[in-house]
């Protein structure tokens, strides 16, 4: 029988990262999980929370981090104790905002790659008002150098930008800005109120909820580990795609995405959330346009 097993990364946000857990133990129907709960160097009490909380649970497993890794390095320290103790056929990496509801997840992971085998697959991602879907987040999207630099020159300007609204006190020209999810088609931005609801090959996903098959691990052992938050999934679609592997978004499977959580938790002002948003955000797309630069001199 194949094995399936699901990372969950925690910083700070136990209560979330619970809900994330007990919306697959109390769902899924598929009988060979495992659910690997990484606490992420939360100088909380999340610890101890996650630990007693899933004590008499087997199938629950808390790694624990003594510093804040990231969100690369924190994922890939789950997926590295998931591919050791288990030998996972595929992993489940999920933030601890995600809940899951379908019953039938894990047996379609199985039956969509014994159909057309993926190294990277992703599916509908719908948020707690259920009107908007994350995925895919492109289509056609072609990575070239000075596009990433451009785009690195463009985050760190908008991180700038938020500061000085809030150096100038104008946050309330900002503040009530209801802002939409969008997703990329031909190069542009388009409203992401329905489903796409047929099946695409080599399109760019959300890194919320992404799945990973053996073939992946072929190549490599999990996310590209130079960034610390932000731009992960990006990168992961900018490698695979120079492996040819195949990355598959399906809307045969279904997750829910609270969005942010331990963003909005952790900078409740909107523009301070801004700042550190888009200075992560630069701080990894220059990494990104390095990492370019090396396989374009190839």
């Amino acid at each position: 029988m194949k094995n399936i097993s699901f990372v969950i990364l925690n910083y700070k946000t136990y209560q979330e990262a619970i809900a994330c857990v007990n919306s697959i133990l109390t769902t899924q129907t598929f009988p060979n999980i495992q659910i690997i709960i990484v606490d992420n160097g939360s100088p909380n009490d999340s610890v101890k929370q996650l630990e007693q909380q899933f004590v008499c649970e087997e199938r629950v497993h808390v790694v624990v981090s003594d510093e804040n890794l990231g969100f690369a390095k924190g994922n890939n320290l789950g997926i590295k104790y998931a591919r050791e103790h288990f030998q996972p056929d595929f992993i489940v990496v999920a933030n601890s905002d995600i809940i899951f509801e379908q019953p039938d997840y894990c047996e379609k992971l199985i039956e969509i790659y014994n159909r057309k085998p993926y190294a990277i697959l992703g599916g509908d991602i719908i948020d707690v008002s259920r009107k908007q879907h994350f995925n895919p987040v492109a289509q056609d999207r072609m990575y070239t150098v000075s596009y990433m630099y451009k785009q690195a020159l463009v985050s760190e300007m908008k991180a700038w930008i938020y500061r000085l609204i809030r150096m100038l006190h104008l946050k309330k020209l900002v503040e009530d800005k209801v802002e939409q999810t969008t997703r990329e088609v031909k190069g542009k931005d388009v409203t992401a109120d329905s489903c796409i609801e047929e099946e695409l090959e080599n399109v760019l996903l959300h890194g919320c909820c992404i799945v990973f098959s053996k073939d992946f691990f072929c190549e490599f052992e999990g996310f590209w580990s130079e960034t610390f938050l932000y731009a992960e999934e990006e990168i992961i679609y900018y490698l695979a795609m120079k492996k040819k592997m195949r990355i598959v978004y399906t809307p045969e499977i279904v997750c829910m995405h609270k969005e942010a959580i331990t963003t909005k938790q952790l900078y409740r002002d909107y523009c301070d959330g801004k700042v550190f948003y888009y200075d992560n955000v630069a701080k990894s797309y220059w990494k990104f346009y390095k990492l370019m630069r090396i396989y374009e001199d190839e």
